[in-house]
């Protein structure tokens, strides 16, 4: 008999006991699941984690560009009309 792949893993998680309770606060007054708080923070925290990546390699590119003459070298054709 074929069983489905589920599209959820568990996750068991430690918190201290303050975080736990305030977890519950802010599960009653949004009316969901503490899954689905847990959700929201963990996708909010791959978002920054992603967005700071990109922002770091933003930054290495640019300095790159402002440092490397090879990079920049036809700049002064940037004004430049070629009609």
């Amino acid at each position: 008999m074929y069983k489905a792949v589920s599209e959820i893993d568990r996750v068991t998680i430690s918190l201290p006991h303050s975080i736990a309770c305030e977890i519950e606060v802010l599960r009653a007054q949004l009316n969901v699941s503490r899954s689905e708080i847990f959700k929201r923070a963990v996708e909010r925290f791959i978002e920054e984690q992603r967005r700071s990546q990109l922002t770091g390699i933003a930054v290495e590119m640019a300095e790159e560009y402002r440092s490397n003459r090879e990079l920049v070298a036809c700049t002064s054709l940037d004004a430049e009309d070629f009609a």
